[in-house]
């Protein structure tokens, strides 16, 4: 009775509330582990972030888009973190920090490694372009089925484009 009551009211399929951010949205989870994407976070998301996975026993991997980060990525606008802020936050709640771009040969290698460790939080400045090419890349590269909820179309088919060309050489 209790798996059919389960299933009846949604709770075992009910994705985590999002860590409070711009753009935020749960890409997959799997094998237990949380890929999420979204804006460059606020202080506040970074320990969201460390929380749940610590009352969940597991690692947090920051993956900062912005690399080479332009001005804009620097200007820490609506309390979004800065990289160079990022990376000192990150340290200090024990979480990785990586800085990658999104056009890196491999990012999804990176990616997979950080999920297998853990959670994962993937980001640019907003959340839309970099973040919409990086997460269509991991989409081909995995079979994932992956909202693009918040993204930029047009990134969206660039990057499912660019990885596609990756696999072919």
């Amino acid at each position: 009775v209790l798996p059919t009551l389960l299933l009846a009211s949604g709770a075992a399929f009910a994705a985590p509330a999002p860590p409070p951010g711009f753009n935020v949205h749960l890409v997959e989870e799997t094998g237990g582990n949380r890929f999420w994407r979204g804006g460059a976070p606020k202080k506040e998301t970074v320990e969201a972030l460390a929380q749940a996975a610590k009352v969940r026993g597991v690692t947090v991997t920051l993956v900062d888009l912005r690399k080479p980060a332009n001005a804009d990525d620097r200007s820490g606008k609506a309390q979004r973190l800065t990289p160079t802020q990022e990376e000192a936050l990150a340290k200090q709640h024990g979480l990785r920090y990586l800085a990658i771009s999104a056009l890196d040969r491999n990012l999804n290698q990176h990616l997979r490694e950080a999920l297998k460790q853990g959670d994962v939080y993937m980001h640019c400045m907003y959340g839309v372009n970099r973040t919409g090419f990086a997460t269509a890349r991991y989409a081909r590269a995995t079979g994932a089925k992956v909202s693009t909820e918040g993204l930029g179309k047009r990134d969206w088919k660039q990057g499912d484009a660019f990885q596609a060309r990756l696999e072919k050489k």
